[in-house]
Formats: structure tokens, C-alpha cells, sequence
């Protein structure tokens, strides 16, 4: 009798040693690889950039703030110390560069396209403002610049090329 006693206990002493064993706290494992998350405020307040070197304005959040701005040109940086990210803005007039529209576009494009080493995807979708037009291009992978714009107006005298850098290292 003893002997089916101990082999009946011998399962339920095995059984709460495994439900006792998984109580600890599981092993940490690494999250996937993901986009960065940017939470904006609710409220945001803009300031209007104006340059004699541009012949246009804009407002940006004020959370931001203009790093580079030359006087004889039209390039512009606007940091986001918050997000550790920077736009950088170009503008060029097409008539006094004297390169076509699609100069310019198949020179950009062909830049953006020098990202295809590291990148997994590249999407490239058009975009239509009221008064114009380009290109939005979503770079995927581990790239240093998640998008792209290339935008010019509609009498095709003006474009404006903006790329985002993140300042997150990058997984090997």
C-alpha cells in the first residue's frame, strides 16, 4: 500500500515543482526594431523664419529652433533638441540654377536612391499642395534619414528638398 501512495504522490510533487518554478520574472529579451515615437504637445506655439536670403517664410514649432541659416543661400537647419532630430531645408531657384526641374529631381533621387545599401524599402509616394507639387520619399531600414521630400511649385520656378536625420545609433 505504501508503495502506490508514494507513486501517487510522486506526480503531484512534480507538478507543483513546475508550477512553482515558472513563478519567476521571465527573462528579458530585446524589442524589435521600430520606428522612433514622437509624442507632440497638445499646445504648440510657431515662429516665423524670414531671411533676405529666401525669397519665402514659414512658421515652426517653437520647439525647434533654427541651427543654421547661411546669408548666401538658402539652406536652412531646424533642430529638434527634444526628438534629437534635424530638418534640413534647401531651396533653389530652377531659372538661375540653370538646370531643369527634372535635373534637379533625377540629381535628388539619385541621392535618396545611395540609402538602397542599407535600406530594406524604399517607398516613393507623390504629394499635391495648393500650389504645387513632388515627392515624399520613406526610407525603411537602418538609414540615417526616414524621409524625404522634394517639392516644387506649380509655374516650376521654385523647389524645396527636406530630409530628416535622426541622431539615434543604429543597429548593427
Amino acid at each position: 500500500m505504501k508503495y502506490q501512495q508514494i507513486r501517487f504522490c510522486f506526480p503531484l510533487l512534480f507538478l507543483s515543482m513546475i508550477i512553482l518554478s515558472s513563478c519567476q520574472e521571465p527573462a528579458p529579451y530585446p524589442r524589435p526594431m521600430a520606428f522612433p515615437r514622437i509624442d507632440f504637445p497638445q499646445q504648440v506655439a510657431y515662429s516665423l523664419f524670414e531671411s533676405s536670403a529666401c525669397p519665402f517664410t514659414f512658421e515652426y514649432p517653437d520647439m525647434g529652433g533654427i541651427t543654421r541659416s547661411n546669408s548666401d543661400s538658402c539652406w536652412v537647419d531646424i533642430h529638434y533638441p527634444q526628438y534629437d532630430c534635424t530638418w534640413h531645408i534647401t531651396y533653389r531657384d530652377i531659372q538661375s540654377s540653370g538646370k531643369s526641374r527634372a535635373k534637379h529631381f533625377e540629381e535628388w533621387r539619385k541621392l535618396i536612391y545611395q540609402h538602397s545599401k542599407k535600406a530594406s524599402q524604399i517607398k516613393e509616394n507623390p504629394i499635391q499642395a495648393e500650389n504645387g507639387k513632388g515627392f515624399i520619399f520613406e526610407v525603411f531600414g537602418e538609414v540615417g534619414t526616414p524621409a524625404q521630400i522634394f517639392f516644387f511649385d506649380e509655374q516650376e520656378e521654385d523647389l524645396m528638398m527636406m530630409s530628416i536625420y535622426f541622431q539615434s545609433a543604429l543597429k548593427k
